[in-house]
């Protein structure tokens, strides 16, 4: 039995009930999603595309990029490090290319790299149903609209 993914569960049925009785708005949860027991493969409406969850970070990201023209700093101050966990949301692209398994890790492509204008930077690659939910979060409290897309409607 994954026991997280239970917590996780009662969770968002806890604050779903929250919500109701004390007429919050409604907020991301565990239930949005598509779960397998191999691996999740939830897609995500973005803009009238559709992506898997590391292809929506970088299409958010650049988008973000696009329409605020932020420094480094300013970027990490939005998409805090820890919304992904070890590696960050992304990383400057000189300390990404360090990284052991960079193209793995992050996406690496000339054409995935963003310039801000003290820096290039290289996104993560790395998102699960644990992470994904805390960026999908973010990134809606910022006025972008993101829906969940059930695969089984394909």
């Amino acid at each position: 039995m994954d026991y997280e993914l239970e917590i996780l569960k009662l969770k968002s049925r806890i604050e779903e009930l929250e919500r109701i009785v004390l007429n919050k708005p409604q907020q991301l949860s565990i239930d949005n999603f598509q779960t397998s027991s191999n691996r999740d493969k939830t897609k995500y409406m973005f803009e009238n595309r559709v992506y898997p969850k590391n292809r929506l970070v970088l299409a958010v990201i650049r988008k973000y990029v696009e329409q605020n023209n932020p420094t480094y700093a300013e970027l990490c101050a939005v998409f805090d490090k820890s919304l992904q966990g070890s590696l960050g949301v992304f990383d400057k692209y000189e300390n990404a290319s360090k990284v052991s398994d960079a193209g793995k890790r992050f996406f690496m492509k000339e054409s995935d790299i963003i310039n801000l204008t003290d820096a290039k930077i290289a996104v993560c690659t790395q998102w699960g149903i644990f992470n994904i939910v805390k960026f999908i979060t973010q990134a809606q409290a910022l006025g972008f609209n993101i829906q969940t897309i059930n695969i089984q409607t394909f």
